[in-house]
């Protein structure tokens, strides 16, 4: 071989050996994004799991906050429905002296 044919192999490396150089760089930097990626996509799961825990939670008190509201509800309509019976009671009461009475005061002429 000549020394033009050496010359031109050794540059034809010397390129080969660049381009192999920029294709480990290229390797390098896409495992360092996919290590990240990996890394976030944990962090994403992690919270997402922290919100499903969150909401679970929070159903079970809405549960639990409607199961009181519906026993006060039947408490409160028990007390009203008392009242109104009471209330039902006196006015029967007061109707029937009303009348009483006024019977009595035509009796004795008042």
């Amino acid at each position: 071989m000549t020394q033009d044919e050496l010359n031109h192999i050794d540059k034809r490396f010397d390129r080969l050996e660049g381009m192999i150089g920029q294709l480990i760089n290229t390797v390098d930097t896409i495992m360092e994004e996919q290590t990240s990626m990996k890394s976030d996509i944990t962090s994403v799961k992690d919270e997402q799991a922290t919100m499903k825990s969150d909401l679970t939670s929070m159903k079970d008190e809405q549960a639990t906050m409607k199961s009181e509201s519906e026993t006060r509800h039947a408490e409160v309509m028990e007390l009203l429905n008392a009242y109104k019976a009471d209330n039902d009671l006196l006015w029967d009461r007061t109707t029937k002296n009303e009348r009483e009475i006024g019977i009595v005061k035509k009796l004795y002429g008042f």
